[in-house]
This record gives structure tokens, sequence and C-alpha cells, in this order.
């Protein structure tokens, strides 16, 4: 009897792990656990019934909210497996969803920057005054013995004795630098840059506020972020395309000159984009609603971009839908899909920077980037953290 015992007892323990193994498998494949992965981890909405609905959940899951006593503030929401245990908690926002012009429309941006920008020293640095007290391509001279700098000519007429205190922002922090004269009387001894231009695309606008670029306008030297203290958006016209190819990124061609139509003054450079006061006459447009960043999902949408100097729509395709709470940058990947635009462009080209991105009647984002290695696939942004950076620029 003990024989026969111990041999059924190992069966018996493999027949549970057996068992065990399968459930945790049924479960992991199962409904409930595919619903938690696709739970998200905040909701938005523009009223409490909206939040709800969103919140509906059927079969194992139930939607629970702790309503507050203060209908201001959003309840808290969490999701119950098989009714019993919480699996997650969601973040859950109630505000007022608002409308915007979208745009599409070719635009030309220049800015000036705060301060002037240190972009190189040339071949020998060791001979640059900048260099040797301790400046580097990157810095942004802001201040020279206590007066500010917008140009690279207010800095050589500042630095007239042999001795200056020169102040410079490196990674967001102010730093004091002592700059002595060179030995051939070379005042900083560096490559600087004050100012910008280039073509873009306005991606929305209201009443007093417009947004263009959908990602910041860099240094080409340094690869910085430039920070502007003025600037303008303008009409630009459209020349032509240079059709981009796998491995070479096209571009939109075109001009813009100081009697270009003002469409506004910027007053911020972000990584989401470029924003501007509203000071010219904008194209009057039905207002559209901008999409929740809950709403943007895989699927078809439409993009809107003036690359052969009309504003049309294009068919496209976004292809990922990363799942942001926090505002940032490359939440979309789009895909072109319009052969017209494709024969034209051969995809997203440089320029369409900040076409507007449509799906469900609703604006959700703006093309930012394209793939080197792909032309008819780029990043996008979504509208609705532009829209809050813009605000709270």
């Amino acid at each position: 009897m003990h024989l026969i015992f111990s041999r059924i007892k190992p069966f018996a323990a493999k027949s549970a792990a057996l068992v065990l193994a399968f459930a945790l498998f049924a479960f992991g494949h199962g409904g409930a656990m595919q619903a938690l992965r696709a739970c998200p981890d905040k909701v938005w909405a523009a009223d409490r019934a909206e939040l709800y609905r969103k919140l509906g959940f059927s079969g194992a899951w139930a939607a629970e909210a702790s309503a507050s006593s203060d209908e201001t503030l959003p309840p808290q929401a969490g999701f119950r497996l098989f009714g019993l245990i919480t699996a997650k908690k969601v973040g859950t926002v109630i505000e007022e969803r608002r409308s915007v012009f979208p745009g599409g429309e070719a635009v030309g941006i220049s800015i000036r920057t705060r301060g002037v920008l240190i972009v190189g020293f040339g071949s020998d640095s060791g001979n640059s005054p900048a260099y040797r007290a301790g400046l580097r391509p990157g810095d942004v001279v802001i201040s020279v013995n206590g007066a500010d700098v917008d140009s690279a000519e207010q800095i050589t007429a500042l630095m007239s004795s042999a001795s200056s205190r020169v102040t410079a922002l490196r990674g967001g922090k102010t730093m004091e630098f002592t700059v002595e004269r060179g030995e051939d009387g070379s005042a900083l001894g560096a490559w600087v840059r004050d100012s910008t231009v280039g073509v873009g695309t306005l991606s929305f606008y209201n009443e007093e506020y417009c947004a263009a670029l959908g990602h910041s306008v860099t240094d080409a030297d340094t690869g910085r972020l430039l920070q502007a203290k003025t600037g303008a958006l303008v009409y630009a016209k459209v020349l032509g395309v240079v059709r981009g190819s796998r491995g070479a990124p096209g571009e939109i061609q075109g001009t813009f000159g100081a009697s270009s139509p003002e469409v506004g003054r910027v007053f911020a450079n972000t990584e989401l984009g470029v924003f501007a006061s509203v000071t010219g006459e904008l194209p009057q447009k039905s207002a559209m609603p901008v999409a929740f960043p809950d709403e943007v999902h895989e699927g078809e949408a439409v993009l809107l971009s003036s690359a052969d100097g009309a504003l049309r729509e294009y068919s496209c395709r976004i292809v990922k839908a990363v799942r942001q709470s926090s505002p940032a940058a490359k939440g979309l990947v789009i895909e072109v899909t319009d052969e017209r635009l494709i024969c034209l462009t051969g995809g997203i080209v440089q320029g369409m920077s900040g076409s507007p991105v449509i799906q469900d009647g609703r604006l959700a984002g703006v093309v930012t980037h394209v793939f080197v290695n792909d032309p008819k696939k780029g990043y996008g942004a979504y509208a609705y953290w532009i829209l809050k950076a813009m605000e709270g620029s």
C-alpha cells in the first residue's frame, strides 16, 4: 500500500501543476487579461456622463467610480477583476473639450534668439578667447559686462576691454565666465548664431494664438533648441517639391520675405512646436474639436497639406498611438496612403512638419518627423498636448 501511494502522490502533484499552468495560461490569454492590457492609464472626458460611458466595461470588469461631493473634481476610477479584486487604478480628467481651426498652410518661420548661440570655434580652438575661458558649443551668451546681448555685433561692441565678464546659459543653468582678449585682438573668437529661418506648416489656430511645426526649431550645428526672443510666422509660397526616397528625405521648397503677409508674432519655441500670437488674417474655417489623447487610435485618418501649393486633404493611417498621460513628442506613427501625395512627395517630407491629422471628425495630431528609411511614414504629436503647451507658454 505504501508503494502504491508513493507512486500516486507524484502523479497527483504533476497533475495539479499542469492544471495550475493551464489555468494561468487561460487567464493570461483570456478576456479579462486582454482587457487589463488594453486598459488605459488615463481617461479624459468632457463631463461625468461621458467619463462613465468611457469606463463602461462589461463581463469580468466593472467600473468603480467613487463619486465626490465636489462635482468639479473627477471621480477616482479602477477596474475590478471578477468583481472582487481591483486590478488597476485609472487616472481620470474631466475638462472642457476645446475646439480650434485646423491649419495645413505653408508658413515661413523666422526666429531671433534670446541671447547668442555659440556654434563653434574653428579649427584652432586653442586660440579662441571664449574656448580658453570655458565656453563651449551650445552655450548661449545672454549678457556681456552686465548688458543683455542679442547679436554678434553687440558682443563685439561690449567686449571693448582686455577682460570681460560673460554670462551664458548651459543646460538651463546660468554660468559666469571671464574672457580675456586674444593676442591678435580677437574679442570672443567664436562662431555664433542669433537668428534662423525656415519653412514649415501651420498646425492650428484660435482667435488669439497659432501653432506650427509640431517640434522645436533647433540649431543645425549643435542640435540645441533655440530660445526664441521674438520672430514671425508669415505665409510662404510653395515653389516645388524635392521628392523623398529611402535614405534621402525630401523637402518642400518655399519662399517668403519682408512683404509676405504675417500670420503671427512668435513668442515661444518648444519641443511641441512654435507658438505665435495671431496678428494677421487667417482663413475662415469651421472650428474642429481636439481629440483627447485616449480617443486617438490606430486606423484611417486625413492629413492636411499644401505640398502642391493648395490646401488639400490626403488619406493617411495612424499605425501606432502611444498612450501618453503627459506632454511628449513622437506619440504617433503616421503612414501616408494617398497615392496623390506619394506621387508628389514620396510621403512625408521636410516642410510638412506641423501638418494636421484628423480622425473621427477631431483634430488628432500633427506630423512632426519623417522616417529616413521609409518616407511614407513619420512621427506625429498629439494635438491635445500641443494645445496645452501653447496655452501654458
